[in-house]
């Protein structure tokens, strides 16, 4: 291993999984920064960081940058890999004293116990994804018939003849809410049918009105199929009025970290867990439905 005066390369990270020296890295995918580089891993024992070189050690946070981040960790993933994600734009620079390969050998020694920790938790793990929408064209009908408030006001306009513009968009504010407050309970209900078979719960943000659910799941390889049957039940329950997006297995994304800061050869390092227990959550789901 080289030091910085033969080695000036930086080194983009990319995921923590298992040393698999054995079975080269073969992958169609290449690095961040437009030049092509090569995907490969460096080792430390039984952990390795998958890795590119690096044109910057400063990458725009955009759609096609961190889409090519994801994919390479998807990549690893399906070489049978587990993956713990690296953030995005984690990248190692050589200093006088070290190469950024020397850096991240060292961190990968320096935190061992730790990177061990978090790569067993995530061991025999997948991350299922769930987006749940509604269908436009039942929506509004099953709100006037859910909402005698909303029903009453809109048949008043309708006999009227007339609406002012503060009267739509008093009309528009009522059915606004009533959407906000289905989804809640639509939301709370699909989690709810699906959080037996999970272990950690992630909601993501809502994207459009029509959203009613947009979740992470974390399961157990010997649960996937339960899960995807269980999904399929909720399909042919909801499928009239829903429409689900059912994505994954994809890495843990929505449940783990690496967050890793060099300053000069010490590193900061963090493990951010995310997402909640399944049966913390199903415990607070019934416990809302219950009261909603």
């Amino acid at each position: 291993m080289n030091n910085r005066v033969d080695d000036q390369r930086m080194i983009y990270l990319y995921c923590l999984t298992r040393n698999h020296e054995e079975k080269p890295f073969d992958l169609s995918v290449k690095g961040l920064g437009g030049r092509g580089d090569d995907v490969y891993s460096i080792p430390f024992l039984d952990l390795a960081f998958v890795v590119s070189n690096s044109p910057s050690d400063d990458y725009e946070t955009s759609r096609e940058n961190t889409i090519r981040h994801e994919v390479i960790c998807e990549e690893v993933m399906k070489e049978d890999l587990t993956v713990v994600p690296a953030r995005f734009g984690t990248v190692a620079k050589p200093t006088d004293r070290s190469s950024a390969e020397e850096k991240i050998v060292k961190l990968l020694r320096r935190r061992y116990g730790e990177l061990q920790e978090i790569l067993r938790e995530m061991e025999d793990k997948d991350e299922l994804g769930l987006k749940a929408f509604w269908k436009k064209e039942h929506l509004f009908q099953d709100i006037l018939e859910e909402d005698p408030d909303i029903r009453f006001f809109r048949n008043r306009l309708l006999s009227s003849g007339v609406a002012t513009h503060y009267q739509r968009i008093e009309l528009g504010t009522m059915v606004h809410n009533a959407m906000d407050a289905r989804r809640d309970v639509g939301a709370r209900r699909l989690a709810l049918s699906l959080s037996p078979l999970a272990e950690r719960y992630e909601t993501n943000k809502i994207l459009i009105d029509l959203m009613v659910l947009n979740a992470s799941f974390l399961v157990h390889k010997s649960r996937v199929e339960e899960f995807d049957r269980k999904v399929d039940e909720l399909d042919g329950e909801y499928g009239e009025r829903m429409k689900f997006n059912y994505v994954g297995p994809v890495p843990p994304f929505n449940f783990v970290e690496l967050i890793i800061h060099w300053e000069e050869d010490e590193e900061k390092f963090e493990v951010v867990r995310k997402g909640k227990k399944a049966k913390e959550m199903e415990r607070e789901l019934r416990e809302e439905i219950a009261h909603a």
